[in-house]
């Protein structure tokens, strides 16, 4: 920091030379810069004022023409109208004058031939002074025109015309600037001098700051600027003084500060990251990296308050370093390696890199040991917590040989982690690389399908257990990225809800589907059809509103269109459910529970959730021909679901048995390749055309044998 101090202080002193030249200079501009707009806007002013003088007097001239020619247009007197005429035109850039009268006959008139080619405007401009009965005047660029209505007892009896040459009645501006030149004079004659006075006092303080900093930058931190007062110069000076004194402290401090974590006193993520560029990039010694995420902190942090979640941090970082203590032997065991970096990376992540261990035992052992360090218990608030951790574990040069490239590993290896629960590690695995690679692919294929409209509806046929008949369907989103190919949401769903693409792709499909219903009811096909909805679409604050403005969009009826909710978000926050569902169940949208039997739904709650139909789950139905458990498990929901009032819906119904069974246990409805696969909206269209030729064939048939049974 000296040096740089004196580095600055060779600079400011070649700056204040250039200063006080620039200032001058400037200064002196400014100066004349002001002097000339003061003679020009003097001049300006000046000229306006005579401008304005000159049109008050055409206008009195004008008007005193008007009052003096009364009597001669009254009773034509040609020669007392030469008269005035002449005496007018002796005036000072009069082209022409005349008189009209209220015919609009000329009378008589004077004009200079060569400047005479506008009369048509002159006249024009005297019968509109007639017409208004005021004075009229207009200027533009070669002509200042007047005209002033003649008047007698009766009246207006006519009008007088004056016309004059602009450039001879204004005077120029070059003589108000002459005149006003003296005021730039005195200006600049004022200022300069005040100017040097000015620059000499400024100046002053600044060469006593550059000859103390200058001697700080020498290492002499004592030296102090001796300038007093109250201006900006003294408080200036003061700082630079308080500076000299904190000066030594605060680089000891900055240091730390740069390379330390204030709260757990680890290394903070600077130092992790030079000291794991050196250690790898430099080849120094083989080793682990270990990156360790805490689990549920935030949710400590959340309930017990920051202070306490501090103390947490505080607590776990002692933890970890006792545990690096005691692996130090072990890790360095000829005394030649560097030292174990433990750091702080964020909130509740930390990293361990520990060069010498080289073997996946030995790091298995160390995160083995981190973990059961961080589970032991803790207080907060002055009750027991207890932490878990899930810990990445990358080996160098073994897994990359460079630290980002160790670094993505790590990562990858923690994602992993995170997916098997808490309180485990993961090593880093080649694999994981090739997975992270297509999962990214597939978000960008996604993206570009949702573009280029490649995601279709197919609709899987919901069938009446008592007649057989289509009571709906449900609709089920595919992906034809080719001619031929087509995806199922097994393949892609996932990544979409990890993405939050599934808010895009949920809404597609709501409104493809209200669009296909609408069609079936408009053409005298009506269809309830059954969309799914994700967590993530529901858990949006205005789902209630896209869901009307799909409906509305699309001119669906309520009444056709049913929602399914997993079991697991009916549960998560049946209040808020409530509030979600409400509204739109009011106004005759169904809902259903969809894969029931797979949660952990409270029995307590099926009474007060706001649905309409159980879905039983299709791994419950294939099973329950082999399984008696899944038999008693359908039997006991349908159960349930009658004596609450719920209709009930069987997913995954493949053979004849598995009707056989939901029939004989009174399931309201049923769907599954028994009686069809999904299909486009075009084959289910021919589905519902040709189930409604069925039921109404049977209902004569029905018809025909009451008929017969009665003769």
């Amino acid at each position: 920091m000296v040096r740089q101090m004196g580095f600055a202080v060779n600079i400011l002193s070649k700056i204040q030379e250039k200063i006080a030249v620039k200032a001058a200079v400037l200064f002196s501009a400014a100066v004349l810069f002001s002097a000339v707009f003061l003679v020009l806007l003097g001049a300006m002013t000046d000229q306006r004022v005579a401008k304005d003088q000159k049109i008050y007097n055409a206008k009195t001239l004008v008007l005193s023409t008007a009052a003096a020619a009364a009597g001669a247009v009254q009773n034509p007197d040609f020669g007392g109208l030469n008269e005035l005429y002449f005496n007018v035109g002796q005036q000072p850039g009069v082209i022409s004058v005349f008189i009209v009268n209220k015919h609009g006959q000329v009378l008589s008139k004077i004009e200079r031939s060569h400047l005479s080619d506008q009369f048509q405007e002159d006249l024009a401009l005297a019968q509109k002074a007639m017409k208004k009965n005021l004075l009229q005047w207009t200027l533009t660029k070669d002509r200042l025109r007047f005209s002033a209505p003649v008047h007698n007892a009766s009246g207006v009896i006519g009008a007088v015309s004056l016309s004059l040459l602009p450039s001879a009645v204004f005077p120029r501006f070059t003589s108000f600037v002459l005149k006003n030149l003296w005021k730039g004079f005195a200006l600049v004659g004022v200022s300069l001098p005040m100017a040097l006075l000015i620059f000499g006092r400024l100046l002053a303080p600044v060469k006593e700051i550059i000859k103390v900093a200058d001697r700080a930058a020498s290492g002499d931190l004592a030296a102090r600027i001796n300038i007093h007062g109250r201006d900006e110069f003294s408080v200036l000076a003061n700082s630079l003084n308080l500076m000299f004194e904190r000066m030594k402290s605060n680089m000891d401090r900055t240091r730390w500060l740069a390379y330390g974590d204030n709260l757990t006193g680890l290394a903070n993520k600077t130092a992790f990251t030079e000291r794991l560029r050196f250690l790898v990039d430099g080849g120094k010694a083989p080793g682990a990296l270990f990156l360790i995420d805490l689990d549920g902190f935030k949710r400590l942090n959340d309930a017990y308050g920051q202070e306490e979640g501090d103390l947490l941090l505080r607590e776990t970082s002692v933890r970890l370093r006792k545990v690096a203590g005691s692996f130090l032997s072990k890790l360095n065991r000829e005394g030649k390696l560097p030292a174990p970096v433990l750091a702080r990376l964020s909130a509740d992540e930390f990293a361990l890199i520990a060069p010498g261990c080289v073997s996946a035992p030995m790091a298995q052992d160390i995160a083995k040991t981190i973990l059961e360090a961080i589970s032991e218990p803790l207080e907060a608030s002055g009750q027991p917590v207890r932490l878990s951790a899930r810990i990445g574990i990358a080996m160098y040069p073994h897994d990359a040989g460079d630290s980002k490239t160790l670094l993505n590993s790590v990562n990858f290896a923690i994602d992993v982690a995170k997916e098997n629960g808490g309180g485990n590690w993961q090593f880093f695995e080649p694999s994981m690389t090739q997975a992270a690679i297509r999962r990214i692919t597939l978000q960008n294929e996604m993206r570009r399908a949702l573009k280029n409209r490649e995601f279709i509806v197919f609709y899987q046929p919901k069938i009446n257990v008592r007649d057989g008949s289509i009571s709906g369907c449900e609709a089920l989103v595919r992906w034809q990225k080719a001619p031929g190919k087509i995806l199922s949401p097994g393949a892609f769903i996932d990544v979409a809800e990890e993405t939050g693409l599934i808010n895009e792709i949920g809404d597609y499909v709501l409104k493809e589907a209200c669009k296909a219903a609408a069609k079936w009811a408009e053409d005298g096909y009506p269809c309830p059809v059954a969309v799914n909805v994700s967590a993530l679409q529901f858990s949006r604050e205005n789902f209630t509103q896209i869901v009307s403005n799909i409906l509305a969009e699309t001119g669906l009826s309520h009444d056709l269109l049913e929602l399914e909710l997993t079991e697991s978000v009916a549960m998560t926050n049946p209040e808020r459910l409530m509030e979600q569902v409400a509204p739109l169940r009011d106004r005759g949208v169904r809902f259903a529970i969809d894969d029931f039997g797979t949660g952990h739904s409270s029995l307590a709650y099926l009474t007060r959730l706001p649905f309409d139909v159980f879905k039983i789950d299709q791994s419950f139905v294939r099973e329950m021909t082999e399984d008696k458990h899944a038999r008693v498990i359908v039997q006991t929901v349908l159960a349930m679901a009658e004596s609450l009032g719920y209709r009930t819906v069987a997913e995954g119904v493949e053979t004849r048995e598995h009707f056989a069974f939901l029939q004989l246990h009174c399931c309201d409805y049923v769907q599954g390749y028994y009686f069809s696969r999904p299909v486009p909206e075009t084959d289910f269209t021919a589905l519902l055309i040709q189930d409604q030729k069925g039921q109404s064939h049977k209902r004569n048939e029905d018809q025909t044998s009451m008929l017969g049974q009665t003769a």
